[in-house]
């Protein structure tokens, strides 16, 4: 039984793959996909194009802050978020839920339209109501006319889109610790931060790994949200992350071999960090396995 599946997985995984890393070392662009020309062959002279290249060094600089600072938000209020759930009434913490739910089934081109309408510059709501409290120095305020806003907006909505799934699950790990740990903690004269460092969080490290792992994956591989607002000012350079630079190298400027090896290369750095991420969690489950 198991045959026949690693045989449809490496053939669904392994032929796109495979493709791609022969399309990344040929020159093709439209003459070779409906023109029919031959494809140059050129080795792996592309990836040491992208490698000595500065914009490459530019997306991965951006593409990493974008992760760190997501990511770190992301976790940092969801097990805020999930300490508070745990302490409302069961009627609240049931709506609360199933808002978050909605939240999360909630596809990003269909959440995108809404949040440009937010912070629209002549109609949004949220630029009305931060000019009216004095945040906004002016009602048409361009959150994109400068990277840094324009990226506090998309990282603000990646968080939103990504906290639902964090809190329920690390609710879900706290619901589990030991109760009478934390009770004979508390005997014992600790304090709440002492509790949650020394029962809380070793109870909780195995979900929490996982929880930043996935994170560190899905805020990589970012793009809808990054792409269907970034015309909204100018400076579109600024919002290259790598996925972003791939696209555009691909299918704006026709060089698919181009985009093929940045593709590539940014499989590469997702496999790495990817192996580094499952190593620390299973290390994690090992160790409280043991305990």
């Amino acid at each position: 039984m198991v045959a026949p599946l690693l045989l449809v997985l490496a053939v669904v995984l392994a032929v796109p793959l495979v493709r791609l890393l022969i399309v990344s070392m040929q020159k093709y662009g439209l003459d070779q996909l409906i023109g029919g020309r031959e494809a140059t062959f050129v080795g792996l002279q592309q990836y040491g194009d992208i490698l000595a290249s500065q914009e490459f060094w530019a997306a991965l600089s951006r593409t990493v802050q974008f992760v760190v600072v997501a990511v770190g938000l992301t976790v940092g209020l969801g097990l805020a978020l999930a300490h508070l759930l745990a302490k409302v009434a069961r009627p609240v913490r049931t709506f609360l839920m199933l808002s978050m739910v909605t939240v999360w089934a909630m596809p990003p081109i269909i959440a995108m339209p809404i949040w440009r309408w937010l912070i629209d510059q002549r109609f949004g709501v949220l630029n009305y109501v931060l000019f009216k409290v004095g945040v906004l120095p002016t009602r048409t305020f361009n959150w994109f006319k400068e990277p840094l806003t324009g990226w506090m907006v998309i990282t603000a909505i990646v968080v939103w889109g990504a906290l639902p799934f964090v809190v329920i699950s690390l609710h879900a790990a706290l619901t589990g610790v030991s109760k009478d740990h934390v009770e004979a903690a508390r005997l014992d004269g600790a304090g709440a931060w002492r509790v949650f460092r020394f029962v809380t969080l070793p109870a909780i490290r195995p979900t929490l790994m996982i929880v930043i792992t996935l994170s560190i994956i899905w805020d990589y591989r970012v793009f809808a949200q990054i792409w269907l607002l970034r015309d909204i000012g100018a400076n579109k350079d600024s919002y290259y992350t790598i996925g972003i630079w791939s696209y555009v190298e691909s299918f704006s400027n026709k060089n698919f071999g181009y985009g093929a090896a940045i593709a590539l290369i940014s499989v590469l750095l997702l496999g790495v960090l990817s192996a580094v991420a499952v190593r620390n969690v299973l290390r994690s489950s090992d160790e409280e396995s043991r305990s």
